[in-house]
């Protein structure tokens, strides 16, 4: 995957902001943290 590509994905909301994981499938079109890095 490109930086770019996943700087997108982040944006939207797929990846996690913080460690770069999956988080659950839905695009809500911001920036979100995957459940570990919200409970750190």
């Amino acid at each position: 995957m490109k930086t770019t590509e996943a700087a997108e994905m982040v944006l939207k909301g797929l990846l996690c902001q913080v460690c770069g994981a999956y988080v659950d499938g839905e695009e809500p079109g911001y920036p979100r943290k995957c459940e570990d890095c919200e409970n750190e």
